[in-house]
């Protein structure tokens, strides 16, 4: 197979370098190539202005954008301009397009409240506007394409989350929380690149969701300090959300839930 990995930051990475293991040529897009592994053939554009760029004869495009900003329009610029660049340099269309999205574009509910894939999408943000627009340009140009709508991706060698809890940093005990271990989502991701009956969307989260207090309070005891101070003004909020589909699509998760997945994280790095 002949695949684009569009966006080839660090999960593009990871799982080009699956592909390339079990014989699949992988081309890796992104504005600077210099550092995608030598085993890519890289294919420099910045999609927001593609030029006259053109790629051809793509089995699958696995698109794994990342703002550089995280703003509204660091938003709107990589991925809603970003797809649209990507659909001009398609010379044709490829079997198999995954868009990897955020389950941000649900949107606020109230606090608690379960949601799923059946789930409709209230976007109350520009950034879950934008990755909303986006989905549906997908949607709307391959009839064939799959998204997959990740929670928050963890398990990388910097963590926000692990770095506030050494550093007292305080926190919303109330809010809940989703998430997805990176290797769970890259498995998943390379799943759907090879499956005859690929789910057309999936959220891709752990079998966990819990209240942000909880993780926290385990973070602190297995790295032997004081949980930080909860802010007790903020209310409760955020939502949970079943992985019924995901569970089903690719079968048991190597890290089920966040202690599976933080203690190998803090015993190894990654």
């Amino acid at each position: 197979m002949r695949v684009l990995l569009a966006g080839c930051g660090d999960l593009g990475t990871r799982l080009g370098l699956n592909l390339v293991r079990k014989g699949h040529e992988v081309i890796g897009l992104r504005r600077h190539t210099e550092s995608l592994p030598a085993s890519f053939a890289p294919f420099a554009v910045d999609l927001t202005s593609p030029g006259t760029a053109k790629i051809d004869d793509i089995d699958a495009v696995v698109i794994t954008l990342t703002p550089d900003e995280y703003t509204d329009d660091g938003y709107e610029q990589t991925y809603l301009r970003g797809v649209q660049g990507l659909i001009g340099v398609l010379e044709s269309t490829p079997e198999r397009v995954i868009l990897l999205s955020s389950t941000r574009v649900l949107g606020s509910s109230s606090p608690g409240a379960v949601a799923n894939e059946d789930s409709q999408p209230h976007p109350d943000s520009s950034p879950a506007r934008t990755l909303w627009e986006t989905e549906n340009l997908i949607r709307n140009t391959f009839a064939s394409a799959s998204i997959i709508r990740a929670a928050g991706i963890y398990g990388r060698e910097n963590s926000r989350l692990i770095e506030g809890v050494r550093s007292g940093r305080p926190v919303n005990y109330r809010r809940w929380t989703n998430r997805i271990h990176h290797a769970d989502l890259v498995r998943a991701l390379e799943a759907l690149l090879f499956s005859s009956d690929a789910p057309r969307l999936m959220h891709a989260v752990d079998s966990c969701p819990v209240q942000l207090g909880e993780v926290v309070e385990f973070l602190a005891s297995e790295l032997n300090v004081s949980p930080p101070p909860d802010l007790s003004a903020e209310p409760a909020e955020g939502k949970r959300l079943e992985n019924t589909r995901f569970h089903e699509f690719l079968g048991s998760l190597e890290f089920p839930t966040y202690r599976e997945g933080y203690s190998h994280q803090l015993r190894t790095g990654a």
